[in-house]
């Protein structure tokens, strides 16, 4: 019994042998400004530090994680390291890295400082030919073979691996980097094993290779397009699965007898969790990859690939968010991967706040991850918000933040997701010519100007500061008065800020001419420049947000504009960058299913402004009634607005809990909802 018991826990390791040469930097003196004479007297003490990379890592984190208390021991058995690798930088036997390591501050702001990587230098090929393969001694069938594939010549060279490929396993892992589903060794593996074959691939590789897979703007969309991009290439999905990884924020598992599913992080979409934290991401794959291969070497009758790529995610996560190991030998700092720490969280010996979900994949353009992932309905999820936070029903609903915007409706978050990609890229611009030109509609009262004040807010920082200025057409006398606010947006360069520029009702009429503005914005839109007094100033760099009055969506302005040859919309729209429709606390007709989730999130979100001490930790202390009149009354007649100016005059002063008795007159109510519906909803949740 002991001896099918290890013979059912052997894993060999093989392939791509990597040495990541770690250039660690101590603090000094920086040398800009410094005259080069003095920079040899800078106190910085630079070692060049190895570690080992690729298959060679792998099976020191599989040895170490099949040491964690609890797990079985596992018979490991790979190529070893040539000891001259670990010692020679210019050994052309193994692939070979370089990168600069610093300590940065762990998150943005903070004063503990954790080493990671600062630049990525470049690599070295390997140039000689690969070593034989290693055998297992003959003690039954391997649980599991894994594979470095890195596109090195090791896929190219049978002699390499046609024994252990022969052999085979009940399970093989397989990692490619470059040219996936190519190569020998996988025409090898394919035509032997496919059935029990596993890909292991980054997300990045698939984007060189062509796929339509676009930035992240929802994980619905993300999802579908990773699938989708595996399934369009037979090469590929001849596997049995194949596993995406999208950095630490999830992966999409992609397997052709059984469902599909994503595994996703509600509050991180592709590369969100990476953004407030300083450095470089490094061996993220490797963690995922590592926590694949030892749970199918532990449970190779059923193992559990979601599982074990949410436990990979989470030890990446702990190994960017902690920084890689540092002790000073020889008077230098020499930096480690992390592997004991790695291993704990993979074996589950360490825990740490799980975030992530999984939910099954479905075609439907319209399908959203909340009908898949939350057991309930949306007034029930709207309820659990309002009364605990977003977290109380959000862990299995994605949802978008940027400062004080949030939203869990899938066209929304695209909308923004896709503006926010667009301004960064402007910003990122070295030279700006003309301005960025936007549009954003909704309803009256659905917070348009606030959505992107917040989304400029999260872009705000660095080199960057913004002047908001806001200009309401309906109220201009004349075009004579858009030069003089042009010629405020340009006196923000004086004041070396950028403009964020809100031109409000731009499609109100203008001298009785339905969207009559439009021909007055085409030159500075365009040129970057408007007439005052007969002479041509330049208006300068800026970001225009043209914010509908009269057309609540972009569809509804863009009908009418064509119907409209005279007010020049083709010009205008043609100038135009960018646009997001912005949904209000009211339903957008019959199969608007979110709304009362929006309502949920507007509710705290104000209360929280005017009555802090109505809440408990995270609860929010509500008669139930009026809570339920908040998220059912049929509609607010200014929006978002009117749902502010009914807390506003409620009597909140001093109480700890929003009571009945601090509800307005009702013809005060009457002002901003059907003051009758809303105090019968209250009425009945007390029958």
């Amino acid at each position: 019994m002991k001896a099918d018991l290890f013979a059912h826990h052997q894993v060999l390791v093989a392939g791509d042998i990597a040495i990541d040469w770690f250039i660690a930097l101590a603090e000094a003196t920086p040398s800009q400004g410094i005259s080069t004479q003095y920079l040899w007297e800078s106190e910085a003490s630079p070692t060049l530090w190895p570690n080992r990379g690729g298959s060679a890592l792998v099976g020191q984190l599989l040895d170490a994680v099949f040491g964690q208390p609890g797990w079985e021991p596992c018979s490991r058995t790979g190529s070893p390291v040539p000891d001259r690798a670990l010692h020679d930088p210019n050994w052309a036997g193994v692939v070979r890295s370089f990168s600069v390591w610093r300590r940065v501050a762990r998150q943005v702001g903070d004063r503990e400082l954790v080493w990671r990587m600062d630049r990525f230098v470049g690599w070295n090929p390997i140039t000689m030919p690969p070593e034989s393969s290693t055998r297992f001694p003959d003690a039954g069938r391997r649980a599991c073979l894994f594979i470095e594939d890195g596109g090195q010549p090791f896929r190219s060279e049978p002699s390499a691996w046609s024994d252990i490929v022969e052999d085979g396993a009940e399970h093989i892992v397989l990692r490619q980097t470059g040219s996936l589903g190519q190569g020998t060794l996988w025409n090898a593996l394919t035509s032997q094993h496919a059935s029990r074959l596993t890909l292991v691939c980054a997300v990045g590789d698939l984007r060189r290779e062509g796929a339509p897979i676009g930035k992240p703007l929802s994980w619905e969309r993300t999802a579908q397009e990773v699938a989708e991009a595996v399934r369009s290439r037979p090469e590929i999905a001849v596997a049995r699965r194949v596993i995406v990884l999208l950095a630490t924020s999830g992966a999409v598992i992609v397997d052709n007898r059984s469902e599909s599913v994503v595994l996703f992080d509600p509050f991180n979409q592709e590369g969100d969790w990476e953004r407030n934290r300083h450095g470089i991401g490094f061996g993220a794959g490797t963690c995922s990859v590592v926590s694949i291969v030892a749970e199918c070497t532990r449970n190779p009758d059923s193992p559990d690939f979601a599982a074990a790529t949410r436990n990979g995610l989470l030890a990446a996560r702990s190994m960017f968010d902690g920084g890689f190991d540092a002790t000073i030998e020889n008077k230098g700092w020499q930096i480690r991967f992390p592997i004991d720490r790695v291993a704990r969280v993979v074996s589950g010996n360490e825990q740490s706040e799980n975030p992530f979900q999984v939910a099954r994949i479905r075609g439907e353009p319209e399908w959203r991850l909340f009908d898949t992932a939350f057991e309930g309905g949306f007034r029930e999820a709207a309820q659990m918000i309002a009364l605990q936070g977003e977290r109380a029903a959000g862990q299995e609903i994605p949802i978008e933040r940027m400062g004080a915007w949030s939203s869990v409706d899938r066209i929304e978050i695209e909308g923004m997701r896709s503006l926010r990609n667009i301004v960064s890229e402007y910003l990122s611009t070295s030279r700006k010519r003309r301005p960025l030109n936007l549009a954003v509609f909704g309803p009256p009262g659905s917070g348009k100007s606030f959505a992107i004040k917040q989304l400029a807010k999260e872009l705000s920082g660095g080199d960057t500061r913004f002047s908001e200025l806001e200009f309401n057409l309906s109220q201009f006398q004349s075009p004579e008065d858009l030069p003089a606010a042009l010629q405020r947006v340009r006196d923000c360069s004086v004041q070396q800020t950028l403009p964020l520029v809100f031109w409000d009702e731009f499609d109100s009429a203008r001298e009785g001419a339905e969207l009559g503005w439009l021909v007055n914005f085409l030159a500075p839109m365009q040129d970057g420049a408007f007439v005052e007094h007969g002479h041509v100033r330049p208006n300068g760099p800026a970001i225009f947000v043209f914010a509908g009055g009269t057309h609540a969506t972009m569809e509804s302005f863009r009908n009418r504009a064509f119907e409209l040859p005279g007010a020049k919309a083709t010009d205008f729209l043609s100038r135009l960058r960018g646009y997001v429709n912005i949904l209000g606390p009211n339903p957008e007709g019959s199969d608007d299913l979110t709304y009362s989730l929006r309502r949920a999130m507007l509710l705290r979100a104000v209360i929280s402004g005017r009555a802090p001490q109505v809440f408990s930790g995270d609860a929010l202390r509500i008669d139930p009634g009026i809570l339920n009149a908040f998220l059912d009354v049929p509609s607010y007649f200014h929006g978002s607005r009117s749902m502010e100016s009914v807390v506003e005059m409620s009597a909140l002063h001093g109480v700890l809990r929003f009571e009945r008795s601090a509800l307005p007159a009702l013809h005060q109510l009457a002002l901003h909802v059907d003051a009758g519906a809303f105090m019968d909803i209250v009425a009945r949740s007390h029958t």
